[in-house]
């Protein structure tokens, strides 16, 4: 049940992402809400979930947007297993916790993303759009993570109190 909620989620937060934030954002940064929900289920849920979550989302960014299939799949997997090994003895109630790693987790997603890209031929001068790019949607996606880990965990909150029912 929780498997379906998250991709659900995920689609919902897809859409948002592709239609309505494209009107909203402008100077071609805008928060990348599929990678911040695939970062804060790495958080609350674990790596594994996190990775899955995050595999689903490149690979429909891929599918919709990409040139070829597996750079964005890579990258968005690579960064919420990371984020949801590395947070594994943290204390996942503070906001700036939060905050910092969907920060880190932004800055792995876009690292693997340049150098995937270069190493295919997809980017000429990697650094330029590393810096120019990553920094903003890093500093936005910070800012909108306390709202979606919040919503993470009522989401498992809901799911553990009326599906996971013990006789």
């Amino acid at each position: 049940m929780k498997a379906l909620c998250y991709i659900l989620v995920t689609l919902a937060l897809f859409l948002m992402q592709t239609t309505m934030l494209n009107l909203i954002w402008t100077f071609a940064i805008k928060p990348d809400l599929p990678l911040v929900f695939a970062l804060c289920i790495a958080m609350a849920d674990g790596e594994k979930a996190g990775a899955a979550i995050g595999m689903l989302n490149g690979f429909l960014e891929d599918v919709f947007f990409g040139r070829f299939i597996g750079l964005g799949t890579i990258a968005k997997t690579a960064a919420a297993y990371l984020i949801g090994y590395g947070s594994q003895n943290l204390y996942k109630g503070r906001t700036i916790i939060t905050m910092a790693l969907t920060f880190v987790g932004t800055v792995v997603f876009n690292l693997f993303f340049v150098i995937v890209a270069y190493l295919t031929g997809e980017l000429v001068y990697p650094w330029y759009q590393f810096f120019s790019i990553t920094i903003p949607t890093a500093l936005l996606n910070m800012l909108i993570s306390p709202l979606i880990y919040r919503g993470v965990v009522k989401i498992e909150r809901f799911i553990d109190f009326y599906f996971d029912i013990k006789y």
